[in-house]
């Protein structure tokens, strides 16, 4: 046992003392310049900066993973702020607040690289519905920030101001932000001074002589803007040579395999150094896949009640006698008047506001066990008026078939019917979930037989 606590110290001890060693060479100076802000400090607050610089060059293994990442991310970043008119050194608040790691999730449930929550996503105008979360996406997210920025330091007339502002809100930074700072091109930091600007000037003076100085030790990312919409990452990948796998990890703020047509968001494009040149210029000259069978209203003839086996099919007896879904039931519950049964299933409905944790806590329900039924994720934002069940889903709607809408996608649908979503994709003989086309016609209690095609109605 002590032979082991020995070992182990002895594989931690040049890392701890390498980590000292550089924590010491990074001397606080008695000012700093942030944001074109000369910024002096008093000597308890060069003793809060130097412990938090010691805390972030301890180790030098994850020392150079975080600059390996500036490397690649701060181009892009650097870029974008230098494009909204925002100082350069705001990128180390992103460090800051991810170190760089796109679908990073706080215990708060900030997402992203700006870790930005949803309440503030949707003030700033960001998509985080369920096909996109543009907290994860490098550009959007940053242009976002950008925007936050650029009008609390209109309201302070102070990029510190503006700094503190995102950390704790215009009206709580307006109460410890000192008037006499308003507009200041010289200010004082002391041992009062809020945490959060004292983080972000440590992680400045820990990485500036080190971050986004070379180039990735592997890869390049580059940006294509148009062309990317309605094409599988799948598709792309193998028309621009690269791993589908290494696409997805620098697109994570897509959670579909379709690229939406709706979304603002630009594919993120990482290629190794050595990688033939592409032209990203112009549109992706990939292969559209062959046009689906498409039917008009006047030429749908009746179909029989058993499951079809023939080439063409008859939808106009089901789908004129649809029912109206979901098939809502009031519950007298104490608990709360937005429980009920939908479909004859236990649901809930969701309000504004709302969070996975909030819903879990009304329905008694643990956490890990709501996100199953329910075919989400942990940082899904709940959709108002939307249902969330809370017992199990069936493997079947009450219904054959479902005709496509605008904005509808496979995980609203499965909800509507009380559909396990990967029923609803085993019925469709999808592997994934791809993005829908208008008037497609999907099968709900079926599986739709090899030879009768991806059909439509159209008007």
């Amino acid at each position: 046992m002590y032979f082991i606590r020995w070992l182990f110290l002895f594989f931690l001890l040049p890392f701890n003392l390498w980590g000292a060693e550089l924590s010491n060479q990074i001397i606080v100076p008695n000012v700093v310049k942030f944001a074109g802000i000369k910024i002096s400090l008093t000597g308890r607050a060069r003793e809060r900066i130097q412990k938090k610089i010691a805390q972030l060059t301890i180790y030098k293994r994850g020392f150079n993973k975080i600059v390996e990442r500036t490397n690649l991310f701060f181009p892009l970043i650097e870029k974008t702020l230098a494009e909204e008119n925002v100082p350069d050194d705001f990128k180390f608040q992103a460090l800051h607040e991810s170190m760089l790691i796109g679908d990073a999730v706080s215990h708060t449930n900030d997402v992203g690289f700006w870790q930005i929550h949803k309440v503030a996503a949707l003030d700033l105008k960001l998509s985080i519905d369920y096909p996109v979360d543009e907290r994860m996406h490098l550009i959007q997210s940053t242009k976002a920030a950008a925007r936050f920025l650029k009008n609390n330091d209109n309201y302070f007339n102070s990029w510190l101001g503006a700094l503190l502002a995102y950390n704790r809100g215009r009206a709580g930074a307006a109460k410890i932000f000192p008037k006499k700072y308003y507009g200041a091109k010289s200010v004082q930091l002391d041992h009062k001074t809020d945490d959060y600007i004292i983080s972000i000037l440590a992680t400045k003076l820990a990485f500036q002589k080190m971050a986004g100085k070379k180039n990735h030790s592997k890869l390049k990312l580059f940006v294509y803007t148009h062309g990317h919409h309605g094409k599988k990452l799948q598709d792309i990948a193998s028309y621009l040579k690269i791993e589908e796998k290494l696409l997805f990890e620098h697109n994570r703020w897509l959670r579909t395999s379709v690229i939406p047509y709706n979304t603002h968001c630009s594919l993120v494009v990482p290629f190794i150094h050595n990688h033939p040149n592409i032209d990203l210029s112009t549109t992706l000259k990939i292969p559209t896949q062959p046009n689906h069978t498409q039917y008009k209203k006047h030429t749908i003839p009746i179909i029989q009640e058993q499951a079809p086996c023939s080439h063409s099919m008859d939808y106009k007896k089901f789908l004129k006698h649809n029912k109206t879904f979901p098939q809502i039931q009031h519950l007298n519950d104490s608990r709360s008047s937005r429980l009920i049964k939908a479909n004859g299933k236990l649901a809930i409905i969701a309000m504004k506001g709302d969070t996975i944790d909030h819903l879990s806590q009304l329905i008694k329900l643990p956490i890990c066990k709501f996100l199953l039924i329910n075919d989400i994720d942990k940082i899904h934002t709940p959709i108002p008026n939307h249902i969330y069940y809370y017992s199990a889903k069936s493997s079947k709607a009450d219904i054959h078939y479902h005709i496509v809408t605008p904005g509808e996608d496979l995980w609203c649908i499965a909800q509507r019917y009380g559909m396990q979503l990967s029923a609803l994709l085993e019925k469709n003989r999808m592997k994934q979930i791809d993005l829908l086309k208008e008037g497609q016609i999907l099968w709900l209690r079926f599986i739709r037989p090899r030879k009768i095609p991806v059909e439509y109605w159209l008007p």
